[in-house]
């Protein structure tokens, strides 16, 4: 994973200084594995951490027009042939930056509407004094940057930002609320409060006056009319998808964990590296014990004894959850929402170690493709209950509920009860607007979580009812459904958590579901494309048929990591959680309610069997916390 960092003076016509922004390289030198490199221009200077993925020649920034226009980019483009010929280029082997900056000289600030992969990016227009700032439609690139009117400054990571003079380390109240809620709902701040994220799918356009945020795309069905074979339009879409993010370096590899989204990944590409005389791809999955809730060796090995593929087998053994927990915390920068982060870093260091900098991953397969569940409140909403029962004669497998008590679920939900329900509650609302009594969302697991007070303070109720809670005219169709979980702050979250791990092991994971065309084409299938006989994702099965083997493509099951993360914190790290929640929890104690966690705590050490989701994220999330304040007081940070 490249790296960008550049500082723009805004006012005072003071040169960039170059040692500044080689400081910023400096704390990025993970990401430079194959060079790096800076530029200058009076109040101007880019950096360029590069890690060669594309087979390109030389690191950035690059210049053109005589200098007046130069970038910095962390991109992959996917549609070159459409560029090139929109562009009229001859030459093929021209840079993906290069591009990019052509495409700016063609059509200015519209240039990324135009484009398709991922990127970070920011040119510097030296006639216009203007550096424009874009990041990619999903937000797999990140972007962070500090503003002043005396200076803009940005970067890949939120490190180089803070070694700059005059960068503020108060934390953000606000940020740590939505961590301890599980609700990254605002796309711009970050845990600092004077860092802020370039949000995905919008531009950002600095100028000596103006700092200006524009949304280039937002995120909509393909208005292209539906083929009569849905799977056969999806195998294209994901093949090509497959495809062009094996583009560059031979040192590709992907994760197999035997599900069924990294499955599809790792047989397509390995058809297509077969087909085009390559290596075999290398593979890499997790094994648990053996019989193990967690064990998915059947469904691996099944996929390995059928393609001709390099596989890896790391043995999970002794899982320890907080183990090299302060390093991970460094890379990350602050809190983040994924326990199982440390067995996705034995992945990027196994890859690296075999070579490997390019890494597919299935990431993101259940929100593209989608399990299809609202195609079942679909049903319910429009009276189709005869329907309704046929689908859910095959769901309920899946659910693991008896089919009349899923049946009579939705009955009391959409039922003439339901009406009668929701007038009662249109009328307790208009009740509580005329007593002028603040409305709160219910109680929601993080309200044992979060301390009282700082929820008052940072309105988190309030939040959660805007932005963690599916409005009611969301969830009766498929379609809105869908859009909305793509739509969520989850998605660039995640993203931004696993390039920060991938890029300290000098990997680059690539996502082939998180394609444009693939994601437009998914949002547009009517739900029983999605959901079907109870199989979620079932256009994606439908489309792999002949290329997974059945037991993988049409498992029903996925692997639940609850039990492993009880035991590993339990059996692994009772004295650390001991001394962050019960004997030195004063530093927590403004953030967590106490009280409730250390119940969830004692009860957990009582009874590891009955231990809940919300129960793990309790203590997973407030010994997190801890431990993240008390890095940030031991590097001078106010907290």
């Amino acid at each position: 994973m490249s790296g960008v960092a550049g500082i723009l003076l805004r006012q005072d016509g003071r040169p960039a200084a170059a040692a500044d922004i080689q400081q910023m390289l400096a704390r990025m030198r993970h990401r430079a594995r194959d060079g790096s490199s800076w530029w200058t221009d009076r109040s101007a200077a880019l950096g360029h951490a590069w890690l060669d993925t594309t087979g390109e020649d030389g690191p950035g920034p690059l210049t053109m027009a005589g200098g007046k226009l130069a970038i910095t980019a962390d991109c992959r483009l996917d549609n070159r042939d459409e560029l090139l010929a929109r562009l009229g280029i001859r030459d093929r082997p021209v840079a993906d930056a290069m591009l990019l900056m052509r495409a700016y000289l063609k059509w200015g600030e519209a240039c990324p509407t135009y484009l398709q992969g991922d990127f970070a990016f920011a040119i510097w227009d030296a006639e216009r004094r203007a550096l424009f700032c874009v990041r990619d439609h999903f937000g797999v690139k990140p972007f962070y940057y500090h503003s002043t009117a005396r200076r803009f400054a940005f970067a890949s990571e939120i490190g180089p930002l803070l070694t700059l003079d005059g960068v503020g380390r108060n934390l953000s109240e606000h940020q740590i609320s939505g961590f301890l809620a599980g609700l990254p709902d605002d796309p711009q701040s970050t845990h600092y409060a004077e860092i802020f994220r370039l949000p995905a799918r919008h531009t950002l356009t600095v100028t000596g006056s103006q700092v200006t945020l524009r949304r280039y795309w937002q995120i909509e069905p393909s208005a292209k009319p539906l083929r009569s074979d849905a799977a056969e339009e999806f195998r294209h879409l994901f093949s090509q998808s497959v495809q062009n993010r094996m583009r560059g370096t031979p040192s590709v590899g992907a994760m197999l964990s035997g599900g069924l989204d990294s499955s599809s990944i790792a047989c397509v590409a390995g058809l297509q590296a077969a087909a085009a005389q390559k290596p075999k791809l290398k593979t890499f999955s997790l094994v648990f014990e053996k019989g193990s809730s967690m064990d998915e060796q059947p469904f691996i090995d099944a996929v390995l004894d059928r393609y001709q593929l390099d596989g890896t087998l790391i043995a999970v053994g002794d899982y320890a959850p907080f183990a090299e927990f302060e390093r991970i915390l460094e890379e990350q920068e602050g809190t983040f929402l994924a326990p199982g982060l440390s067995l996705t870093r034995s992945i990027y260091r196994t890859a690296s170690v075999k070579g490997v900098k390019v890494l597919l991953d299935g990431h993101g397969g259940d929100e593209v493709v989608s399990q299809g569940y609202g195609h079942l409140h679909e049903l319910a909403h429009g009276g189709r209950w005869l329907d309704l029962w046929r689908e859910l004669h095959g769901a309920a497998k899946t659910y693991g509920e008896g089919m009349l008590s899923l049946y009579f679920k939705f009955l009391a939900a959409y039922g003439p009860a339901w009406r009668v329900a929701r007038m009662r509650a249109m009328a307790k609302r208009f009740l509580g607007k005329l007593r002028r009594r603040p409305l709160h969302a219910p109680r929601a697991a993080w309200a044992g979580l979060v301390n009282p007070e700082l929820a008052r303070r940072t309105d988190l109720a309030e939040r959660f009812h805007r932005a963690g809670y599916m409005p009611a005219n969301v969830s009766t169709s498929e379609a809105l459904t869908h859009r909305w979980l793509l739509s969520t702050g989850l998605v660039p979250h995640a993203f931004e958590v696993l390039d920060k791990a991938a890029a300290n092991f000098g990997i680059e994971p690539r996502y082939p579901f998180w394609d444009k065309p693939l994601v437009e084409f998914c949002l547009a299938l009517p739900g029983a494309e999605k959901l079907h006989n109870g199989f979620g994702r079932h256009v994606l099965r439908r489309a792999m048929e002949g290329v997974l083997p059945p037991a993988v493509q049409w498992r029903r099951d996925k692997i639940d990591f609850t039990a492993s993360l009880v035991k590993g914190m339990i059996v692994n790290h009772r004295d650390l959680l001991d001394r962050l929640l019960v004997s030195d929890s004063d530093l927590i104690a403004p953030y967590v309610n106490l009280p409730e966690v250390n119940a969830v705590y004692a009860r957990m050490l009582r009874r590891p069997e009955q231990a809940t989701l919300p129960d793990v994220q309790h203590i997973w999330r407030s010994a997190s916390l801890s431990l993240w304040l008390r890095q940030v007081q031991r590097d001078g940070s106010p907290a």
